[in-house]
């Protein structure tokens, strides 16, 4: 396990959160593997998240 820090805005921090309390009460899995799966999809979809910058 490795423990990082970065920024981000309050309401960002708010979905993810929300969003992580859903995954492990509706799937039981620790939250750690939850955090994981959704940074894993995240890393999956590199160039949407690029246009989605860029389009910013």
């Amino acid at each position: 396990m490795d423990r990082r820090s970065w920024y981000m805005p309050k309401e960002s921090a708010d979905a993810l959160a929300a969003a992580l309390e859903e995954l492990h009460w509706s799937t039981r899995q620790p939250k750690h593997v939850i955090m994981a799966t959704l940074l894993a999809v995240a890393l999956e979809q590199l160039p949407a998240v690029e246009q989605r910058i860029k389009g910013q």
